[in-house]
């Protein structure tokens, strides 16, 4: 039951999920895109093909579309290893396989092949690399050593290929096995249209700590990664209402250890000063936007999102309540944008298949008599706990049996534009009748249903969590309304648990 949305005010981007969270996408700035990943995997298939070569680093770098100093640390930093390492030992991984293969070789032949000028220079690094000769390996049994450093392919390793079909409708897709996390300088602004002014607040604290936003390092690449974000989201984005945007920019250790934590998510007040606080990486769906024809990025950046949601509703993976990420690729030195913009939205794996673990019981519920009270606000929170106190002061008032009452809960849910609604349903005995200014009477006709039982700290997942299990078992969603049955003893709070009433179709209907 989780669906994104996205909704374009004017020059922004609103991005849904569909069920308790929602999340407004706005201009991010930095450099440092995945496409570095790509580069570098396509340097690894430029030396692959030349070991037995005689070719410089500079040609890697080429290949890579990059400067030889920048080359060697983003090798570094990607691969876990400097390159001049990985030529070398690769090419005495093919020296040892082909000395192994053939064991009517000379030595020396392999060794100059592989660009050693003597045989002593050989032998160095064959026994470095294997502890032993090359001599050796003509008489050595178990050769299962030489398989010990293969190619690295930089794709496979940080990136994750979905199935055959989501493939081929969504080639543009890719999946990010782990992002690192960052540690970052942030300032919040809350107001109307806060965006200006946090990133002005950020601009004069950057300028002042030697830091541009439109910063180059030496080989011409943007110097730092510059993120934003909602804090909180608008309740209404279509309104003119006040909202939180941050802006963080990566910082070094150092400068890191000088500011002071930020406070938790949601607050509604301009943060005092610039402080700091960590971007959890993770695990991204990532989707490349270039600009159009007309120089247009904003029009590529809604429908990858748009694209993300129907990847999602196909692909085995989960979304996760993680910071939705937009980095934006080339800067003029007058901080306009001119390039395109990599896309990220958080994801999950199971650690096993959600049907493996997840045992929903099939479960009806029929027609059934409830009184109920719906109400609706530009305050999501707000309407739920005004649903609450009606409910349980009119259970109190007309003395409910806590045993024999069952209390229903749904709302707009998946619907995120305002107003929202939450409805509260308790079922009611035959012989009572009540007039209430606030109250209703209703049949709650119920349906089929697969159910789980969960706490208020999982709700959220709990859906998600069946939402994946029904796609794994291609069960068809039911027409019945969703509810979650909430588990009051005395008709009070605290609650003992919260089941999880997902409609489904046992049969065509």
């Amino acid at each position: 039951m989780i669906r994104l949305r996205v909704v374009k005010k004017k020059n922004q981007i609103f991005m849904y999920i569909e069920k308790k969270s929602r999340v407004r996408v706005s201009v991010i700035v930095y450099s440092y895109g995945m496409n570095y990943y790509e580069r570098i995997d396509r340097s690894v298939s430029f030396i692959e093909s030349h070991l037995a070569e005689n070719f410089s680093i500079e040609d890697a770098a080429d290949a890579a579309y990059m400067s030889v100093s920048h080359f060697y640390r983003m090798f570094l930093s990607i691969a876990g290893f400097t390159v001049k390492e990985y030529i070398r030992r690769r090419r005495i991984a093919c020296a040892a396989e082909e000395l192994n293969a053939d064991p009517g070789i000379r030595i020396i032949d392999t060794a100059v092949k592989y660009g050693y000028t003597s045989a002593d220079a050989f032998t160095r690094a064959f026994r470095e690399e294997f502890g032993m000769n090359p001599s050796e390996l003509r008489n050595c049994t178990d050769t299962q050593f030489l398989k010990g450093f293969r190619r690295i392919s930089i794709m496979d390793e940080y990136f994750e290929l979905t199935g055959g079909d989501i493939v081929k409708d969504y080639p543009d897709i890719k999946l990010l096995k782990k992002l690192q996390d960052m540690k970052v300088a942030c300032y919040k602004s809350f107001g109307p249209e806060p965006e200006n002014h946090a990133f002005a607040e950020m601009k004069k604290w950057v300028m002042k700590n030697g830091i541009r936003f439109n910063a180059k390092n030496e080989n011409g690449e943007s110097a730092y990664r510059i993120f934003g974000f909602n804090n909180p989201d608008p309740t209404n984005p279509a309104s003119d209402e006040t909202y939180g945007y941050e802006v963080c920019v990566t910082i070094d250790d150092g400068l890191y250890e000088r500011l002071h934590d930020a406070p938790e998510y949601g607050s509604h007040e301009d943060y005092p000063e610039v402080m700091r606080k960590t971007i959890y990486g993770g695990m991204f769906a990532v989707v490349s936007i270039k600009r159009d024809e007309h120089n247009d990025v904003g029009t590529g950046i809604m429908k990858g999102w748009q694209r993300f949601s129907t990847w999602l509703e196909l692909s085995r993976y989960m979304w996760d309540s993680r910071q939705y990420l937009e980095e934006h690729l080339g800067f003029s030195d007058d901080n306009e944008h001119t390039g395109g913009v990599d896309l990220y939205m958080p994801v999950r794996s199971p650690s096993r298949k959600t049907a493996a673990f997840v045992h929903p019981v099939p479960e009806t519920i029929e027609p059934v008599r409830t009184a109920y009270y719906r109400v609706a606000g530009s305050d999501s929170e707000q309407a739920a706990r005004e649903a609450w106190q009606v409910m349980l002061s009119f259970a109190e008032k007309h003395r409910l049996d806590p045993a024999a009452s069952r209390i229903f809960m749904f709302g707009s849910g998946f619907d995120p534009n305002p107003p929202f609604f939450h409805e509260i349903m308790i079922t009611i005995p035959d012989g009572l009748t009540f007039s209430d200014s606030l109250v209703k009477e209703k049949v709650f006709q119920g349906g089929n249903y697969m159910t789980v039982m969960t706490d208020l700290k999982h709700l959220l997942e709990t859906w998600g969590t069946m939402d994946q299990w029904r796609k794994e078992t291609k069960t068809k969603a039911g027409k019945f309304q969703w509810v979650e049955e909430w588990f009051l003893p005395g008709l009070a709070f605290p609650e003992t648990g919260i089941k999880v009433w997902y409609p489904v179709q046992y049969r065509e209907e």
